[in-house]
Protein backbone atom coordinates (compact mmCIF):
# COMPACT_ATOMS: atom_id res chain seq x y z
CA UNK A 1 0.00 0.00 0.00
CA UNK A 2 1.36 3.33 -0.69
CA UNK A 3 -0.46 7.13 -0.12
CA UNK A 4 0.57 10.28 -1.94
CA UNK A 5 3.21 12.67 -0.99
CA UNK A 6 2.03 15.50 -0.34
CA UNK A 7 3.66 19.16 -1.10
CA UNK A 8 3.46 20.31 2.78
CA UNK A 9 5.28 16.97 3.77
CA UNK A 10 7.92 17.70 1.29
CA UNK A 11 8.34 21.47 2.50
CA UNK A 12 8.04 20.75 5.66
CA UNK A 13 10.62 18.03 6.59
CA UNK A 14 13.37 19.93 3.99
CA UNK A 15 12.96 22.91 6.34
CA UNK A 16 13.28 20.10 9.42
CA UNK A 17 16.15 18.51 7.77
CA UNK A 18 18.35 21.37 6.60
CA UNK A 19 17.04 23.37 10.31
CA UNK A 20 18.86 20.12 12.13
CA UNK A 21 22.24 19.67 9.38
CA UNK A 22 21.10 16.64 7.34
CA UNK A 23 22.64 15.78 4.52
CA UNK A 24 19.58 14.88 2.58
CA UNK A 25 16.27 13.89 2.71
CA UNK A 26 14.97 10.92 0.33
CA UNK A 27 11.23 10.40 -0.30
CA UNK A 28 10.88 7.38 -1.28
CA UNK A 29 7.22 6.26 -3.96
CA UNK A 30 7.28 3.92 -6.34
CA UNK A 31 4.34 5.08 -7.83
CA UNK A 32 4.94 7.03 -11.37
CA UNK A 33 2.35 9.77 -11.11
CA UNK A 34 3.87 11.01 -8.08
CA UNK A 35 7.32 11.10 -9.11
CA UNK A 36 5.60 12.99 -12.33
CA UNK A 37 4.24 15.22 -9.79
CA UNK A 38 6.91 15.86 -7.77
CA UNK A 39 9.60 16.36 -10.85
CA UNK A 40 6.68 19.32 -11.10
CA UNK A 41 6.99 20.55 -7.49
CA UNK A 42 10.82 20.44 -6.80
CA UNK A 43 11.15 21.76 -10.80
CA UNK A 44 9.39 24.99 -9.82
CA UNK A 45 12.10 25.45 -6.26
CA UNK A 46 15.64 24.74 -8.95
CA UNK A 47 14.72 27.77 -10.92
CA UNK A 48 16.96 30.75 -10.46
CA UNK A 49 13.90 32.86 -9.81
CA UNK A 50 13.09 30.37 -6.79
CA UNK A 51 16.87 30.72 -5.39
CA UNK A 52 16.62 34.38 -5.92
CA UNK A 53 12.88 35.33 -4.10
CA UNK A 54 13.20 32.31 -1.49
CA UNK A 55 16.86 31.09 -0.95
CA UNK A 56 16.39 29.32 2.08
CA UNK A 57 13.27 27.26 0.85
CA UNK A 58 15.59 27.16 -2.10
CA UNK A 59 18.44 25.87 0.45
CA UNK A 60 15.91 23.22 2.10
CA UNK A 61 14.17 21.61 -0.78
CA UNK A 62 17.35 20.82 -2.44
CA UNK A 63 18.14 18.44 0.08
CA UNK A 64 15.57 16.20 -1.46
CA UNK A 65 16.22 13.11 -3.45
CA UNK A 66 13.03 11.16 -5.35
CA UNK A 67 13.35 7.73 -5.24
CA UNK A 68 11.48 4.69 -6.51
CA UNK A 69 12.65 1.83 -3.92
CA UNK A 70 14.53 1.85 -0.63
CA UNK A 71 17.53 0.20 -2.73
CA UNK A 72 18.37 3.44 -4.73
CA UNK A 73 18.27 5.47 -1.07
CA UNK A 74 21.03 2.54 0.18
CA UNK A 75 22.83 2.52 -3.05
CA UNK A 76 23.27 6.87 -3.21
CA UNK A 77 24.62 6.56 0.50
CA UNK A 78 26.64 4.14 -0.55
CA UNK A 79 28.39 5.85 -3.88
CA UNK A 80 28.65 9.64 -1.32
CA UNK A 81 29.77 7.71 1.66
CA UNK A 82 31.55 4.39 0.63
CA UNK A 83 29.26 1.97 3.15
CA UNK A 84 25.59 1.24 3.48
CA UNK A 85 23.97 3.11 6.33
CA UNK A 86 22.71 1.84 9.31
CA UNK A 87 18.57 2.15 9.36
CA UNK A 88 16.93 3.64 11.96
CA UNK A 89 13.24 3.16 11.65
CA UNK A 90 10.17 5.33 13.72
CA UNK A 91 6.73 3.37 14.95
CA UNK A 92 4.55 5.08 16.51
CA UNK A 93 3.91 1.79 18.04
CA UNK A 94 5.84 0.63 21.07
CA UNK A 95 8.17 -1.85 20.47
CA UNK A 96 9.87 -3.92 23.25
CA UNK A 97 13.49 -3.58 22.01
CA UNK A 98 13.35 -0.06 20.90
CA UNK A 99 16.09 2.54 21.44
CA UNK A 100 15.47 5.69 23.84
CA UNK A 101 16.46 9.27 21.92
CA UNK A 102 19.00 10.05 24.54
CA UNK A 103 20.84 6.37 23.86
CA UNK A 104 21.27 7.31 19.85
CA UNK A 105 21.79 10.82 20.19
CA UNK A 106 24.77 9.83 22.88
CA UNK A 107 25.95 7.36 20.04
CA UNK A 108 25.43 10.06 17.25
CA UNK A 109 27.39 12.52 19.47
CA UNK A 110 30.63 9.86 20.23
CA UNK A 111 33.45 10.54 18.45
CA UNK A 112 34.76 8.61 15.77
CA UNK A 113 30.73 7.88 14.26
CA UNK A 114 31.35 7.70 11.02
CA UNK A 115 28.50 5.24 9.44
CA UNK A 116 25.59 7.08 8.11
CA UNK A 117 22.63 6.89 9.36
CA UNK A 118 19.21 6.81 7.83
CA UNK A 119 15.89 7.74 9.60
CA UNK A 120 12.94 6.08 8.00
CA UNK A 121 9.58 7.43 8.46
CA UNK A 122 6.04 5.60 7.16
CA UNK A 123 3.52 7.63 6.00
CA UNK A 124 -0.70 6.24 5.75
CA UNK A 125 -0.42 3.27 7.82
CA UNK A 126 3.13 3.04 8.28
CA UNK A 127 5.99 1.00 7.30
CA UNK A 128 4.77 -2.49 5.66
CA UNK A 129 6.31 -5.53 7.20
CA UNK A 130 8.00 -6.55 4.61
CA UNK A 131 10.45 -3.57 5.36
CA UNK A 132 11.45 -4.46 9.02
CA UNK A 133 14.40 -7.22 7.55
CA UNK A 134 16.14 -3.65 6.54
CA UNK A 135 15.66 -2.43 9.98
CA UNK A 136 18.64 -2.22 12.22
CA UNK A 137 16.89 -0.93 14.96
CA UNK A 138 13.68 1.31 15.63
CA UNK A 139 13.13 4.18 17.33
CA UNK A 140 10.78 4.50 20.48
CA UNK A 141 7.16 6.68 19.87
CA UNK A 142 7.24 9.89 20.66
CA UNK A 143 4.21 10.32 23.39
CA UNK A 144 2.36 13.33 24.98
CA UNK A 145 1.83 14.23 28.33
CA UNK A 146 -1.32 11.42 28.34
CA UNK A 147 1.27 8.75 27.97
CA UNK A 148 1.12 5.36 25.03
CA UNK A 149 -1.88 4.15 22.90
CA UNK A 150 -2.15 1.65 25.99
CA UNK A 151 -3.18 3.89 28.46
CA UNK A 152 -5.23 5.68 26.43
CA UNK A 153 -3.10 8.48 25.74
CA UNK A 154 -3.01 10.12 22.09
CA UNK A 155 -0.83 9.33 19.27
CA UNK A 156 -1.61 9.85 15.69
CA UNK A 157 1.06 12.55 14.87
CA UNK A 158 1.57 13.93 11.00
CA UNK A 159 4.63 12.78 9.59
CA UNK A 160 5.67 16.05 9.46
CA UNK A 161 5.03 16.76 13.30
CA UNK A 162 6.80 13.48 13.54
CA UNK A 163 9.50 14.39 11.66
CA UNK A 164 10.33 17.87 13.35
CA UNK A 165 10.22 16.38 16.90
CA UNK A 166 12.26 13.62 16.53
CA UNK A 167 15.20 15.77 14.73
CA UNK A 168 14.81 17.65 17.03
CA UNK A 169 15.41 15.27 19.73
CA UNK A 170 18.33 13.72 18.08
CA UNK A 171 20.22 16.56 16.57
CA UNK A 172 18.34 19.97 18.33
CA UNK A 173 20.28 22.21 20.64
CA UNK A 174 19.87 21.56 24.16
CA UNK A 175 21.56 24.33 25.62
Amino acid sequence: MTTAVTNLDLHDIARSSRTFGLQGYFVVTPIEEQHRLLGRILGHWHKPQSQEYHPKRFEALSLIQLTRDFEGVKQEILRKHGELPEVVLTDARRVRESVSYSQLRHELEASGRSRPLVIVFGTGWGVSDTFYPEVHRILAPVYGPEGDQESGGYNHLSVRAAAAIILDRLFGDRG
